[in-house]
This record gives structure tokens, sequence and C-alpha cells, in this order.
């Protein structure tokens, strides 16, 4: 009996630990994506004219993207953090060719708003 209960607690205390460490990771993996990969996609918004940055809470660690097919919807990080002393600030994005919202957009990502993590 003793050592089932002992066992419980040594699971329950590599799994906080584990826990722990996996937001760490998790951090880190987010800096490492958003410095290489932009924070937008490939469309525009409509009303912008340039893709929108919804900034969303710093605890917030997934997007959920919908399509209008069969299997279209996932689950997905969101890697990239607004910072407000930016070098190159949000909408530095001159020259690249954005796709214009299409007329029956089939996926969230069509719309040109894209998810990005607030300041701490």
């Amino acid at each position: 009996m003793k050592k089932i209960l002992l066992l419980m607690l040594f699971v329950v205390a590599a799994s906080a630990l584990a826990q722990t460490g996996s937001a760490a990771d998790r951090e880190r993996r987010a800096l490492r994506f958003s410095r290489t990969r932009p924070w937008h996609g490939d469309y525009a918004n409509t009303v912008r004219g340039g893709p929108v940055a919804l900034v969303v809470p710093p605890t917030a660690h997934l997007q959920r993207k919908m399509g209008w097919g069969v299997a279209q919807s996932s689950m997905t990080p969101i890697y990239h953090r607004f910072y407000r002393n930016s070098q190159e600030g949000m909408m530095a994005i001159e020259g690249y060719p954005f796709r214009p919202t299409p007329i029956h957009p089939s996926h969230t990502d069509q719309f040109g708003v894209y998810y990005v993590r607030g300041p701490w």
C-alpha cells in the first residue's frame, strides 16, 4: 500500500514538473518561430487594406481555424507576441503582395485577421 501511494505521489510530482517545464519550452518555441516567420498570412482585411493583428490575452496559446468543408477545422498554436516598443511595428509589411478576401470565403484565414498574443 505504501509503495502504491509513494508511486502515485511520484507521478503527480513528475507531471507537475513536466507542466512547468513545458510552459517555458512552449514560450521558447514561440519566440524562435516568431523570429523566422511573419505574423500575418496571405490575405488582407477588406476594410483595412492589409492584415489586421487581433491582440488576444497573453495566456492564450491556441487558436481555432475553421474551414467550410470536410475536416478543415484545426487547432494551431499562437506563436507571435505584440510588443509596444517593436522596431518594425506590426504593420511594417510594405510591398508584401496580399490577396483580397474572396467573395465566398471558405476558411477563417481568408478574412485577413490574425491572432497575436498581448504583452505581459
